[in-house]
């Protein structure tokens, strides 16, 4: 269970400051969460819809986007709701979209409700919907639970747009490759999103037989690349399944090191032992997250076995690291995503580790690696749409050879301390 609703959404608070949400119902409570997080955050918010919110008069409100009242309640309560008011239908309105370019300027995070469901749980957009203003960063789709296995007639907002786009009869029930097949549709959720960065959040995972259900839906999301959540707003309790596995390289030769150094102590430690409790604490923090080692030394294949981890053995280490990264790869077909680790950087951190794989579940793209300056270096990140090309490599060359081929898909975690990349080969 992640304890963020940010960190299960992989949201940067640092860099994304215009959310626009849309899709079903849980939309509006899906911002406040994400307004409380970010408040707590020392993060002043600013709430507004580009087509109709509730009305909510306990909340801080600027009237048709007033400045004055904006700044005065962002420095009192660290958020406000800002938008236009019918007090006879108890809705606030949106904003003209110059007045949204005004207020944005005003805090650090804008949050935008861009279209609506009328409280139900599933939706198809229509010809209007959604609306999106050209500054959003990040899109975040909305999808209820317990829209699933009920008739589209009776949960769906404009039903007969839903049965037209899932080519279903009204009375037929909504089943997981439907949500699937809306969440990922550029006629669906996806819809005027073009290429910013997207999520999906299927929310009411808490009913019952739902959770893991949610969980599966996750999975067929996570293989069309959209990264989604899963959890219920109303409690609180979010989950990822970023479906990565950590494979640790520990069957070099060490040719140059004059014996092995993956056995050298440093600090009292084998060098491949601290590698490996570096990527164990890193695990604990990703649901579904597992650890491959890949040796050729029965030493280490014990230790790493008596940790609970998954040992593979290498009977050709001759052949060079690509002979053990397309071993651990094979065990680890089924993974999203596998990251790459070497064993002879003994002062590579856990945090860094961390850090790397949220940057690339937060960026969307196809690779990571660290750099330091202009050099790339070991973690590396690659996501299933590049297994066949890393089973394609020869000799003793990584994956580098693959980033190199593909710049644009590659997102890097630039390493402040220049110590974590170091890779010990000589005494």
């Amino acid at each position: 269970m992640q304890k963020k609703l940010l960190e299960a959404l992989a949201i940067d608070a640092e860099t994304t400051s215009v959310i626009a949400v849309v899709g079903g119902g849980g939309k509006t409570s899906l911002i406040f969460r994400l307004m409380e997080e970010f408040v707590v955050g020392g993060k002043k918010v600013i709430v507004t819809t580009t087509t109709h919110m509730a009305y909510e008069p306990d909340r801080p409100f600027a009237e048709d986007g007033d400045t004055a009242q904006i700044c005065d309640q962002l420095k009192n309560f660290g958020y406000t709701v800002a938008a236009g008011l019918n007090r006879s239908k108890g809705k606030i309105d949106c904003l003209p979209e110059e007045k949204l370019s005004e207020i944005k300027r005003l805090c650090d995070v804008l949050l935008i409700e861009a279209d609506g469901a009328k409280r139900l749980p599933l939706k198809v957009p229509g010809e209007w919907e959604p609306v999106i203003p050209e500054f959003v960063d990040l899109v975040i789709g909305v999808v209820g639970m317990d829209a699933l296995g009920e008739p589209i007639r009776k949960i769906c907002h404009r039903p007969e747009k839903v049965a037209a786009f899932l080519r279903k009869g009204m009375e037929e029930t909504v089943a997981e490759d439907d949500i699937v097949k809306i969440a990922v549709s550029e006629e669906g959720l996806r819809k005027c999103v073009g290429e910013r960065k997207y999520r999906i959040l299927l929310n009411k995972a808490d009913l019952s037989g739902k959770d893991n259900i949610a969980e599966y839906i996750a999975g067929k999301l996570e293989e069309y690349g959209v990264y989604t959540a899963w959890g219920s707003l109303k409690k609180k309790e979010y989950h990822h399944t970023c479906g990565l596995s950590l494979i640790m390289l520990a069957a070099g030769n060490s040719r140059r090191f004059g014996s092995n150094k993956l056995l050298y102590e440093i600090d009292g430690v084998p060098m491949y032992l601290r590698t490996l409790k570096k990527l164990q604490i890193a695990a604990r923090e990703f649901k579904n997250c597992g650890i491959i080692v890949v040796t050729q030394y029965e030493e280490i294949a014990a230790k790493a076995q008596e940790s609970g981890v998954r040992v593979l053995i290498n009977p050709h280490p001759e052949r060079g690291i690509s002979s053990s990264m397309q071993i651990g790869l094979a065990a680890a077909k089924e993974s999203s995503a596998c990251l790459f680790t070497v064993s002879d950087q003994p002062w590579l951190t856990a945090e860094t580790i961390v850090e790397l794989v949220h940057k690339f579940l937060s960026e969307h793209k196809g690779m990571a690696c660290t750099l330091l300056g202009t050099k790339t270096g070991n973690p590396c990140i690659f996501s299933r749409k590049y297994y066949q090309e890393l089973m394609e490599i020869t000799g003793d060359k990584g994956g580098k050879q693959i980033i190199n081929r593909h710049p644009d898909d590659v997102v890097y975690l630039e390493i402040k301390d220049a110590r974590e990349l170091v890779d010990i080969d000589t005494l």
